[in-house]
C-alpha cells in the first residue's frame, strides 16, 4: 500500500509542478506587464518587479495547477481500468484518494502564507521598486518624445538639457480628481524624495495655475512635491497587513469610530446637520473596518481553494472514466467559472460591506464542498 500511496503522490506532484510553472510563467509575465505598461514602466523596470508580483499570482495558480494535476492522475488511472484492478484486490478508492487530500491540505496552507507574503513583502518592495525607477522612466520619456502621461501628472517639455527640463508643463492631477495644479516654467528639474513618497519638482521662473489661481515666482527657486502611490503601508488597508496585526488594528479604528460616534451624537442632539467631512469620515473608516474584519477569513477560504478543488476534482475525473485530460479539466473547471467565482466575489462584497457575517465568505467553498461529498461517496460505494 506504501508503494501505490507513493506513486499516487508522485505522479500528482510531478505533473503539479510542470503545471504550476508554465501557467504562473504565462500569468506574471501577462499580468505584470500589463500593470507595469499602464503605470508607464519601461520594460526593465517591468522585469525588475516580476519577482514581487510572483507570491501573488501563486494564489491564482497554486489551485488550478493542483485540478489539472488531479485530473492528470485519476483520469489516467479510471482511463486505465487502474481503479477497477484497485477494487478487485480489495482496495478501496478513498484510500487512493486520501493522499491527494492530504497533499491539497499542505498545500493550502502554504496558499495562505503566500497571501500573508503578499501583504507584508510583495506590494512594498514592488511599488518602492517602481518608485525608485521614475525619475529615469520621465527623463527618459522626455528626451525621445518630449512628453509624459501617467496618472498621477503630465509632464511636455520643449527640450531636455542634461537633467535640465526647458519650458516645460507640468499638470498635477491630485486624487480623486478634486484640484488640478498646472505649473509653467522656464525650466525644471526632477528629484526622487528620499522617502519615495513624491516627486520634487524643482523650478525657475515658474507661474502656478491652482484651479484658475495663478501664483507668479520670477527667479526664485519654486519647490513642489507630486504625491505619489504610497511606498509603505496605507493605512488601516487589509491588503497590506499582516494577519497578526489585525486584531490591533481593528481595536484602534473601534476607537477612531466610537469618537466619530460621539460627534455625531453632538450634532443629532443639537438638531444640527452632520458636516459632510465628518459623513465621509465616518464611510471611509467604517469600510475599513469591515474589510480587517473579515479580512481573515477572506485569506483562509481562498487558502483552502486548494482542498475544495481537489475534492471535486477526483472524484469527477474517476467517475467520467475518460483518460483526455483537458475533458477531464473542463468537466471539473467550467461549473467552478460558473458556481464558485461568483459566489466568491458576491460573499465578498456583501461580507465586507457588512450586510452579511464575515463567516459567509466560506460561501463558495460551502458550494464546492456539498457536491464533493455526494461525488466521493458515489465512488467510494461504486
Amino acid at each position: 500500500m506504501y508503494i501505490l500511496t507513493r506513486h499516487i503522490v508522485t505522479e500528482t506532484l510531478k505533473n503539479f509542478v510542470v503545471t504550476l510553472l508554465a501557467l504562473t510563467l504565462i500569468v506574471t509575465l501577462g499580468m505584470g506587464f500589463k500593470e507595469g505598461l499602464n503605470m508607464g514602466l519601461t520594460p526593465m523596470v517591468i522585469l525588475k518587479t516580476i519577482p514581487y508580483i510572483i507570491p501573488e499570482m501563486l494564489v491564482i495558480t497554486i489551485p488550478v495547477s493542483l485540478l489539472l494535476a488531479v485530473c492528470i492522475v485519476f483520469g489516467r488511472m479510471t482511463g486505465n481500468n487502474e481503479v477497477v484492478a484497485l477494487k478487485s484486490l480489495g482496495i478501496n478508492p478513498w484510500e487512493i484518494i486520501l493522499p491527494v487530500l492530504v497533499v491539497a491540505f499542505f498545500l493550502s496552507l502554504c496558499t495562505i502564507y503566500l497571501q500573508e507574503t503578499a501583504a507584508t513583502w510583495s506590494r512594498p518592495s514592488r511599488i518602492r521598486e517602481a518608485a525608485a525607477s521614475l525619475e529615469e522612466i520621465v527623463y527618459g520619456y522626455l528626451q525621445k518624445s518630449h512628453s509624459y502621461a501617467s496618472r498621477d501628472f503630465d509632464i511636455t517639455v520643449k527640450r531636455v538639457k542634461g537633467r535640465k527640463l526647458l519650458q516645460p508643463t507640468i499638470t498635477i492631477h491630485t486624487r480623486n480628481n478634486t484640484q488640478t495644479v498646472t505649473i509653467r516654467a522656464a525650466e525644471a528639474e526632477l528629484k526622487i524624495g528620499p522617502s519615495l513618497q513624491g516627486l520634487n519638482v524643482i523650478c525657475r521662473d515658474a507661474e502656478v495655475d491652482v484651479d484658475g489661481k495663478i501664483w507668479i515666482s520670477r527667479k526664485t527657486e519654486f519647490r513642489y512635491t507630486i504625491p505619489l502611490p504610497p511606498t509603505i503601508r496605507p493605512e488601516f488597508h487589509r491588503d497590506w497587513v499582516a494577519m497578526y496585526e489585525i486584531s490591533d488594528l481593528v481595536a484602534e479604528l473601534k476607537d477612531r469610530m466610537a469618537t466619530f460616534d460621539q460627534e455625531r451624537q453632538k450634532h443629532l442632539a443639537a438638531k444640527e446637520p452632520l458636516p459632510e467631512k465628518l459623513q465621509k469620515e465616518i464611510d471611509y473608516f467604517g469600510s475599513l473596518l469591515h474589510r480587517l474584519e473579515t479580512e481573515p477569513y477572506r485569506r483562509v477560504s481562498n487558502g483552502f481553494t486548494c482542498l475544495c478543488f481537489t475534492l471535486i476534482g477526483a472524484p469527477v475525473a474517476m467517475l467520467w472514466r475518460h483518460a483526455d485530460v483537458l475533458t477531464n479539466f473542463f468537466v471539473c473547471f467550467l461549473p467552478i467559472l460558473a458556481v464558485y467565482y461568483p459566489l466568491l466575489m458576491f460573499g465578498e462584497d456583501l461580507s465586507t460591506s457588512g450586510a452579511l457575517p464575515p463567516i459567509f465568505f466560506w460561501s463558495a467553498n460551502a458550494a464546492m464542498l456539498v457536491p464533493a461529498f455526494f461525488l466521493m461517496r458515489w465512488v467510494i460505494r461504486h
